[in-house]
């Protein structure tokens, strides 16, 4: 494996994504239209090696969240896992990646039933300007590609 063109390290990362997850988990369009698709999608990255699951499915805790998620744990069960580099990821929430074409050649790797995360794309859609805003809330102007 090769070192993240974009991240120093798993703790940037983590941050950079959780501060978008906080956004999408309660956001009216985003996080209600991915509940309302009812799914569990386990993103594992590599460069540096982190694991986020987001679920769609269980009701969250929080007011006011649509969905939940948790980083590195192997619980709730996923409907499907995503597997695929820090930097793929990074391009991906800027909307530069196409994962149907990067499943086909091997950028992107999954376990059961793609079929219901690829259904997330429209709903995920506008996180696309959300992501390089999150980035700029978070001082990283740098990393807006």
């Amino acid at each position: 494996m090769g070192k993240s063109k974009y991240f120093k390290n798993k703790e940037e990362f983590v941050k950079v994504m959780t501060a978008l997850c906080d956004r999408l988990k309660c956001d009216p369009k985003v996080g209600a239209d991915v509940a309302k698709a009812n799914v569990i999608v386990r993103f594992e990255y590599s460069d540096p090696d982190a694991a986020v699951t987001i679920n769609g499915r269980d009701k969250p805790e929080t007011p006011g969240d649509f969905i939940s998620y948790c980083w590195d744990s192997k619980t709730p069960e996923p409907d499907v896992v995503m597997i695929n580099s820090a930097d793929f990821s990074h391009r991906f929430w800027h909307g530069k990646e196409n994962p149907m074409l990067a499943i086909a050649m091997g950028k992107m790797k999954t376990k059961g039933d793609a079929a219901k995360a690829l259904a997330l794309l429209p709903a995920i859609k506008p996180a696309f300007k959300i992501y390089p805003e999150v980035l700029k809330e978070l001082g990283r102007k740098d990393l807006v590609l």
